[in-house]
């Protein structure tokens, strides 16, 4: 199966790219943000202006309120609630677009969460009534170690994600998705993820490999780099198969897991744009396990974190914290943990610092990110990053965590 999915998929991405190329063209996305933010009313600060009245809903310039998908979760002025307004900004995810022929433009969930281009919008093809989605990004990093003497490592990375959806006439999303990443450094290390889902203006139910969903959407952004902060997640996590729902509620959006060990996962995320600022904070409490660095001992875990973000201009700042509870087959421990960053943007060059420290019984985790990233052109960049982590902690003569290393790693990225 998976030889047959990696000779269809060059395939298919020559179809998408040819047949239709990116139908979200990136000058004229910027340009109808800029000229007409009747589409974001959150960019009116930017410009000094005051958005126009809104009770309930947002308005389109005819003025009907948009209530078909006050629940569902796409973007886009056609939907209840408009999305984070960045397109005047220094950040490109979830931006504002404007929808073509009522038809969908980015999936209802994710399966791979790393950046993996830096256009607008996938590349997008219609078959008949399905539309097919496609992402991607490749990465060349080299790296190395200041622990290790005159350790560089070389490596070729790969990341996408495909996924095919339609509407029924009953105005239910049925779809699915495919994923995978690979790493090319002395041998092909693949792996791969799939998922269903089910969509409509009340929400989306969703089943398969979506075990990192909720983190994703309650957790602090990612830096400027390929890499990113360790020790910011909790260490428990789901089991490879689980469903959920997600739904928004105006400018809410509610997340919630439960995997095959009955284990769950459930996070709330708030986003409001105030005149020219943009505030975001989060919740999440879950349950799972993890497999401590000996290899073997498997622990339990419970756990409560938070999150909020204020964003300026092209400027990101963000705090995270979180308490786990530890349990190895009665043995407790508590884990104590906080992380926080900076990101911004300027021209075609973006920096961020993060830092992350940690208690578990007392004794301490530290890592630390420093990333910059330069716009060569449309869909490739070149990134440089400076990854500090000291995260040893052996308790009762359990090795939980065991890594330690100082390297800079410095990428050349493609997304398509």
């Amino acid at each position: 199966m998976k030889k047959a999915l990696k000779l269809a998929l060059p395939i298919l991405a020559s179809l998408i790219a040819a047949g239709c190329s990116n139908p979200y063209d990136f000058a004229t996305q910027k340009m109808h943000a800029q000229n007409q933010p009747y589409y974001a009313p959150q960019g009116y600060g930017a410009y000094g202006y005051q958005p126009p009245h809104q009770s309930g809903y947002y308005q389109t310039p005819t003025g009907r309120p948009q209530t078909a998908a006050r629940l569902g979760l796409r973007g886009g002025p056609q939907h209840g609630y408009a999305p984070r307004g960045y397109a005047n900004r220094g950040y490109g995810y979830n931006r504002s677009y404007q929808a073509r022929a009522g038809n969908p433009r980015r999936s209802l969930i994710n399966l791979n969460y790393e950046t993996l281009n830096f256009f607008e919008a996938p590349l997008a093809k219609e078959i008949g009534d399905t539309t097919f989605l496609l992402r991607g990004r490749v990465d060349t990093p080299l790296s190395y170690s200041f622990e290790n003497d005159n350790d560089f490592d070389a490596s070729v990375e790969g990341n996408f994600q495909i996924s095919a959806e339609t509407q029924l006439q009953n105005r239910i999303t049925l779809g699915a998705l495919y994923a995978g990443s690979g790493i090319e450094n002395n041998g092909v290390d693949y792996d791969d993820q799939v998922a269903v889902f089910a969509g409509g203006s009340w929400g989306t139910v969703f089943g398969g490999n979506v075990s990192n969903l909720v983190f994703e959407n309650t957790r602090r952004r990612r830096g400027a780099s390929t890499l990113e902060l360790e020790g910011s997640n909790t260490l428990g996590t789901l089991a490879d198969w689980s469903g959920g729902y997600q739904g928004r509620y105006g400018p809410m959006v509610v997340s919630g897991l439960f995997d095959e060990d009955d284990n769950y996962d459930i996070g709330v995320t708030l986003q409001r744009p105030m005149g020219n600022k943009d505030y975001r904070v989060s919740a999440r409490h879950n349950t799972g396990q993890f497999t401590a660095a000996d290899g073997f001992t498997e622990i339990d875990t419970r756990a409560v974190s938070a999150v909020g973000e204020y964003v300026y201009g092209s400027t990101r700042y963000d705090i995270g914290a979180g308490y786990e509870e530890l349990d190895n087959n009665g043995d407790q421990a508590d884990r104590w943990f906080t992380s926080a960053g900076i990101n911004t943007k300027k021209g075609v060059w973006s920096f961020s610092a993060e830092g992350h420290y940690g208690e578990i019984d007392g004794k301490e985790e530290k890592s630390a990110l420093i990333g910059v990233r330069y716009d060569l052109a449309r869909g490739l960049a070149a990134t440089a990053a400076l990854d500090y982590q000291d995260r040893q902690i052996t308790i009762d003569g359990v090795n939980y965590i065991n890594t330690k290393d100082t390297r800079g790693v410095i990428a050349l990225s493609y997304g398509f």
